[in-house]
């Protein structure tokens, strides 16, 4: 059903952030064509109109529509009815858009995917823009893309958003590895899933981790 494309986790997100890493915001017309040609002989003709239209509009709102129609072929992957399909991405589309509204001007497309898929797992419109404004006080650091997506597996795994949000931009002052927060909210979930308070688990990860840090080097 929806959830077979609704859902797309962070694997999937991740696969996304490095489709559409720094330097391939522009998709070329061959690889443009290529997707529209398999969509359209994989769906109705409704469908594939519909997803046109769709694009079209992403694009006229300054959103790579290469993002939906990649949504598209994930669905059609996955054998989704091709009405569930055009239900599921309209939905994705409006969740492109709230994501532009809330990164502000000219967000890269990997933070755009990012943030509409945390919009989905339920983080606050005002904490993502928080942490849009501490990417855009810290010009040069890191990409914005995997904050989004440690804040969105903090929230789905039941941390209050407060001190996840403070997490992570704490994590981006201080230039941490990506890795090193993926691993840190890996290790959160992990607590969770095997019976333990969200919010307890989380001050568990954050104390060992910051005590790491204090600690002197070999």
């Amino acid at each position: 059903g929806l959830r077979q494309i609704g859902r797309i986790g962070t694997l999937a997100a991740m696969t996304t952030i490095v489709i559409l890493g720094p330097g391939s915001e522009i998709v070329s017309g061959q690889e443009r064509d290529r997707t529209q040609t398999r969509l359209e002989e994989s769906l109705p003709e409704g469908a594939a109109n519909r997803i046109r239209e769709m694009s079209r509009e992403l694009a006229e709102a300054g959103i790579p529509p290469q993002l939906i129609r990649r949504k598209a072929l994930e669905g059609v992957a996955k054998g989704v009815p091709s009405d569930r399909i055009v239900t599921a991405l309209e939905a994705y589309s409006g969740r492109l858009q709230e994501a532009k509204g809330l990164l502000g001007p000219e967000p890269s497309g990997a933070s755009l995917a990012a943030a509409a898929e945390a919009v989905r797992r339920g983080v606050p419109p005002e904490a993502i823009r928080g942490l849009a404004r501490e990417q855009g006080a810290r010009q040069g650091a890191g990409g914005l893309a995997v904050p989004l997506l440690v804040l969105g597996d903090l929230t789905e795994a039941g941390v209050p958003t407060e001190p996840a949000l403070g997490a992570v931009q704490e994590a981006m002052r201080r230039g941490a590895p990506e890795q090193g927060m993926m691993n840190f909210s890996a290790a959160v979930k992990r607590r969770v899933r095997q019976g333990e308070d969200p919010a307890a688990a989380f001050e568990q990860v954050r104390s060992r981790a910051t005590e790491r840090m204090r600690q002197p080097p070999n």
